[in-house]
């Protein structure tokens, strides 16, 4: 069998802190990148200036107005020229030179659509978010088949890599607010094809957020979530959430790293991301929001 090739693809936006580091990682990988693209949505930082010192990257630009996450895939999709298409985040960082060979492996198996890898918190990431990470995202290999089973849709384009016949068939979803990779991922299943989580193809990649940011992600991320589900969430079981996120973060804390500025913080914290979740659950949010069909072709 030949060797796919491979193209690298980063979504940048202001970014100048991390995408030095993130190029030279993927650039040392023991399985070399044939392609590297950088899809950039108007940086007002150094970041653009600082891909450009990569002869060998191909930069891309669009306006920051016309950005969503499925639009940008799209764009450097279109623009790629190899088998497999990687997508990481700017600010995610591969652990080990064999990140990228780990992440292609599972394609030798031609049911494969896609491939994601494990997310690990950064070294300085917050008690709370060390927790989501480290209980979201397990040791064991997974292939994900089963359309009718929401965890098999699981994916994440900051760390996955997909075969780019499979995305011809069914491009990203533009209209999302978030979620355009598990959308895909649940189209791919529909069609027969199947989803492996790759433990292995691991990078570093976490968000210590304000309380602001942290609810407006909660929020984006909710409104498509719930949109594709066709589900909300109710204020009890808001409130439910909640208790349960703070009693975790406690007892992670507590056995981690005792702290009572986090012990205090974390109410609050968690409080600011049940808003966002509520906030999009919310009919005059959900009406704004045409549900999309999944279809394949």
């Amino acid at each position: 069998m030949n060797t796919p090739s491979v193209t690298v693809l980063i979504r940048t936006k202001n970014e100048a802190q991390f995408i030095g580091e993130a190029l030279r990682l993927i650039t040392h990988q023991r399985r070399k990148p044939d392609e590297i693209i950088v899809v950039d949505s108007g940086s007002t930082d150094a970041t653009v200036e600082l891909v450009q010192q990569w002869s060998s990257v191909k930069l891309m630009h669009m306006p920051a107005h016309e950005f969503t996450f499925g639009r940008s895939l799209n764009l450097g999709f279109q623009a790629a020229t190899s088998d497999i298409v990687v997508s990481i985040s700017a600010h995610a960082f591969p652990t080990n030179s064999d990140w990228l060979a780990n992440l292609v492996q599972p394609f030798a198996n031609p049911h494969v659509a896609g491939v994601y890898g494990k997310q690990l918190p950064q070294p300085d990431a917050w008690p709370p978010v060390r927790r989501n990470y480290l209980g979201y995202y397990g040791e064991q290999p997974l292939i994900q088949s089963n359309v009718n089973q929401e965890r098999d849709r699981t994916f994440s384009n900051a760390n996955s890599a997909i075969r780019r016949s499979c995305w011809e068939k069914r491009p990203f979803d533009e209209l999302l607010t978030a979620a355009e990779d598990h959308e895909w991922a649940w189209a791919m299943l529909r069609l027969g094809y199947h989803i492996v989580y790759e433990p292995q193809a691991g990078v570093y990649h976490s968000h210590n957020e304000s309380l602001l940011k942290l609810s407006h992600r909660s929020y984006r991320e909710t409104l498509a979530t719930n949109v594709l589900n066709q589900r909300e969430l109710s204020l009890a079981r808001g409130l439910i959430n909640w208790k349960n996120w703070v009693i975790a973060d406690i007892k992670f804390i507590l056995t981690t790293q005792p702290d009572l500025k986090w012990l205090l913080w974390v109410p609050f914290y968690r409080a600011a991301e049940a808003y966002g979740c509520l906030r999009a659950s919310s009919w005059k949010a959900l009406v704004k929001v045409k549900l999309p069909v999944i279809q394949v072709q």
